[in-house]
């Protein structure tokens, strides 16, 4: 019998630009298959445009199903953002902080592993970008990624640090994503497989 692996996460996750066969959940599964075959069964869970909260409204249709498994949970990108219209992120760093260890409860209290995605730094282009809260898009951003790598440790979960993994491998982050400094390339995607796969051995042995 196979696990199942949940991505679980926004459009970097999704990568709906791109060809089933470019998005980054799908090249895992055939990492998977190749390593070791029949083993684990990947589904794409995420959705463009998510925060954590829209992530915790949709659990019981995208993630429970799937479990007992694997949970990979990326998000942050959207939560971290401020609207044009507004001074404050979508979604609160103490709240975004209780919805990463809510994610982690569900998948325990299902006797899943959660694991969770240290999302890759945007391109420095983003420093340019000033949010109505007189702030960098990268300066709005560094606080959510850190709470990711501080809940993990607190709660014992493993993390997949792809800024630590990107700086030990020297990618370009230019190569990584796309001209909106954020969203991956189809190079990226290529890329953020195979650091997520590397990790997951370790994990899933």
């Amino acid at each position: 019998m196979n696990m199942n692996i949940v991505c679980f996460g926004d459009s970097i996750t999704h990568a709906r630009a791109f060809a089933e066969g470019d998005r980054w959940p799908t090249i895992l599964q055939f990492k998977l298959d190749v390593w070791q075959p029949g083993a684990y069964k990947v589904y794409n869970r995420g959705i463009g445009g998510n925060t954590t909260a829209q992530g915790l409204e949709r659990v019981a249709e995208d993630v429970l199903p799937y479990l007992p498994g694997f949970l990979l949970v990326q998000f942050g990108f959207n939560d971290s953002n401020i609207r044009p219209w507004s001074r404050v992120s979508r979604v609160g760093l103490e709240d975004y902080r209780k919805n990463l260890r809510e994610f982690h409860r569900i998948a325990a209290a299902h006797e899943s592993q959660c694991a969770f995605i240290v999302n890759h730094l945007p391109a420095r282009d983003t420093d340019k970008h000033i949010a109505p809260n007189g702030k960098t898009y990268n300066a709005n951003f560094a606080p959510y990624n850190e709470a990711v790598s501080q809940v993990a440790e607190a709660l014992g979960a493993p993390t997949i640090n792809l800024p630590r993994i990107i700086q030990e491998r020297r990618i370009d982050t230019h190569s990584l994503v796309s001209e909106d400094g954020a969203h991956l390339t189809i190079e990226g995607n290529h890329l953020y497989a195979d650091m997520v796969f590397e990790r997951l051995q370790g994990l899933l042995r």
